[in-house]
């Protein structure tokens, strides 16, 4: 049978020509233009849909094999039309060349870490294959560096998870760009940080950070989370790859989980057709349409939560049983000029500690407006007593290690009147 079709690879390049020439017409755009706007064409094109559709299906299929051959989509674990809508508006905002849309957040860091640290192994026998595994040399052994202060999910998955698969890690106070300084060298393939971090809020020079990794050779991966890109833009301060959890203020509506890596098309596409193929985590075009829906609001969003926070902040700053506030848009803050010049503002996440444990047990119960619950970045304001929540599964000197106090407090401040969260607020700290 004579195959009239284009190849996969051929009908992947014209729709990337696509995609590239739409994402330069979007970057002419303003921020709040390309979130409405990016990425979301008429679906199908017969339909002139407003809205990019849920593309609600696991195989696409076609009546001849050269239609399926002149065709792109194939099957949604790789290709589908509500994700790559999705993707790229991210690669947009992020001023990236490609983005994936993943299961969740933790998805995308193990998803980009396999990328740099593993090599694509295809079509390989086994006994080649053995002699590729990192363990056969253990004296180049690939490391890791992550900051002191890291998410309990990333810091788990780097200090539990990958030194059985050959992976050397270092926790270092990135704060201190000395420390950082005197541990990298050639085998340090990965640089990996968030900032503001999880959940101590404090803040990493990127720039600093990717110029010194750069020099070895290594990568910087920065989770860009806390931030999202409406404040903050990792790819343009020399990062090699972003993480967003979409969970978290991208979504901003507490109703689904997603995650995704921004960075090179090459790299993007590496961790599609071979990582995602072969670890599935795959994000479902029902929480991409809940993602999309979500990031049109995003700066609005991001503006709210910034100046509530800044508001409460004040407040608590001020409280004489509060301890050790920390909020990057505070002139305390020690992270405070490093923020004011690698982000538009400073997100509506908060830390801070209590007097006692006591005291800290009774805070949070008295709460009545605002909710005591897990993740961050909804409309709907959060509180976690850390050390009892995110950081439950830590051993305690792995909470002094990464300075999670006893009395600490995370506090994701949401959409409400910042004068009904303060009230709740002084209303408990009075009572105990």
């Amino acid at each position: 049978m004579e195959n009239k079709g284009a190849s996969f690879e051929e009908k992947r390049e014209v729709l990337m020509e696509k995609n590239k020439k739409s994402m330069e017409r979007w970057a002419k755009m303003g921020f709040n233009t390309q979130t409405i706007h990016a990425g979301e064409y008429p679906y199908p094109e017969t339909s002139f849909s407003l809205r990019t559709p849920i593309y609600a299906t696991k195989s696409f299929a076609y009546n001849t094999f050269t239609e399926l051959l002149q065709n792109f989509y194939n099957y949604s674990r790789t290709e589908n039309p509500t994700l790559q809508a999705l993707d790229q508006k991210l690669a947009t905002l992020h001023k990236g060349e490609s983005a994936i849309s993943v299961a969740s957040g933790m998805g995308a860091i193990h998803l980009a870490c396999q990328s740099i640290l593993q090599e694509r192994v295809e079509r390989k026998k086994p006994e080649k294959l053995r002699s590729l595994l990192p363990q056969k040399k253990p004296e180049v052994i690939p490391k890791v560096i992550i900051h002191k202060n890291q998410y309990t999910g990333i810091y788990r998955l780097l200090t539990k998870i990958y030194p059985q698969m050959g992976v050397d890690f270092i926790v270092v106070d990135l704060t201190d760009l000395n420390q950082l300084r005197k541990e990298v060298n050639v085998d340090t393939k990965i640089l990996l940080f968030e900032t503001p971090t999880n959940p101590t809020i404090d803040i990493i020079d990127i720039k600093e950070c990717s110029d010194i990794i750069h020099e070895v050779g290594g990568k910087c991966i920065v989770d860009n989370t806390f931030a999202s890109p409406a404040l903050q833009q990792p790819l343009d301060l020399g990062a090699d790859l972003v993480i967003e959890s979409l969970t978290k203020y991208i979504n901003g509506h507490g109703d689904c989980l997603g995650g995704a890596i921004i960075g090179p098309k090459n790299e993007i596409r590496n961790i599609r057709y071979f990582w995602l193929e072969t670890q599935g985590q795959v994000l479902s075009p029902f929480n991409a349409w809940l993602i999309l829906r979500g990031i049109r609001t995003l700066s609005l969003r991001m503006e709210k939560h910034s100046s509530n926070a800044k508001k409460i902040a004040q407040f608590l700053e001020n409280h004489q049983k509060v301890l050790n506030l920390d909020y990057p848009g505070l002139e305390s803050h020690p992270g405070h000029e490093i923020a004011k010049k690698q982000m538009k503002n400073f997100s509506g996440m908060i830390g801070f500690e209590l007097k006692s444990v006591e005291a800290s047990n009774r805070f949070i119960e008295l709460l009545k407006l605002i909710k005591v619950g897990v993740s961050l970045g909804d409309t709907t304001s959060l509180i976690e007593y850390t050390p009892m929540m995110t950081g439950i599964n830590l051993a305690l000197w792995e909470r002094k290690l990464m300075n999670i106090p006893k009395t600490h407090f995370r506090f994701s401040v949401g959409l409400e009147d910042p004068e009904d969260l303060i009230e709740d607020l002084g209303q408990a700290l009075k009572q105990i």
